[in-house]
């Protein structure tokens, strides 16, 4: 009855895992830019003697859903929405850079251009600084312009630094922030929608029917295990039977 116990707890641990994935994509559907999650594992079949006959899950392996999500106009002059392939380059926590598409952008308290969730801006010079201005406006090409009160004509201040790597390369972190090996080049090609946020692309409806075949998948592991202990107490009994 061990082996089964510990075939049926692998499943357990995985519908588990992938719950936790999907909670985390249906906690994020209303951020900007996110991109949906997947978890994917495998069936292991075990060798050796009576061991082939058993099939365990295998830890559960996390992918990204790189497919852009819908556009929707918002009118702030600071939001802006990658157009087609392309992220938007930030320093992370830890001082490195890193790529995201979330484009809810404000200057913070120290002047900084930031994301909503406080990523710092990559520029021409690193983070850009964004000085007292009257209005502050960013082109298609990520040009950030400023109107100041001893200059109405718009001054371009810095440019936000746009990327494209290969997906291949890309890798998600905790943070939920994307990394390459080596940080990326800025690529021209990469165009802005001003006054735009791009949708994350989860799919509310996608992910309750997963986290209910989630819920489902573990309850009949759980079932699997109680009639484990009802077959192992019946077996005990009989042992005990003395005629």
């Amino acid at each position: 009855m061990d082996r089964l116990i510990y075939t049926a707890l692998t499943g357990m641990r995985a519908r588990a895992a992938a719950q936790t994935v999907t909670a985390n994509n249906l906690a994020n559907a209303g951020t900007s830019g996110f991109r949906r999650e997947l978890s994917s594992l495998a069936s292991q079949y075990l060798n050796g003697g009576s061991a082939t006959a058993r099939v365990q899950a295998s830890d559960t392996m996390t992918t990204s859903l790189l497919a852009g999500g819908a556009i929707e106009p918002t009118g702030q002059p600071l939001d802006v929405a990658v157009q087609g392939a392309g992220w938007i380059a930030v320093q992370a926590a830890d001082g490195s850079e890193a790529y995201t598409r979330r484009g809810d952008l404000r200057v913070s308290a120290g002047g900084l251009l930031e994301t909503g969730d406080g990523h710092p801006v990559l520029g021409n010079g690193g983070a850009i600084a964004v000085p007292a201005a009257l209005s502050v406006a960013i082109a298609s090409d990520g040009s950030i312009s400023i109107v100041t009160e001893g200059s109405p004509t718009p001054v371009v201040l810095d440019r936000i630094k746009l990327v494209d790597p290969l997906p291949s390369t890309l890798r998600r972190g905790d943070d939920t922030l994307f990394r390459t090996p080596t940080p990326a080049d800025a690529a021209s090609g990469v165009q802005l929608t001003a006054g735009a946020l791009e949708r994350a692309n989860v799919s509310t409806a996608a992910e309750l029917v997963d986290m209910l075949e989630a819920a489902r998948s573990f309850e009949t592991n759980v079932k699997l295990l109680t009639a484990t202990r009802d077959i192992d107490e019946a077996g005990a009994k009989l042992m005990r039977y003395d005629g």
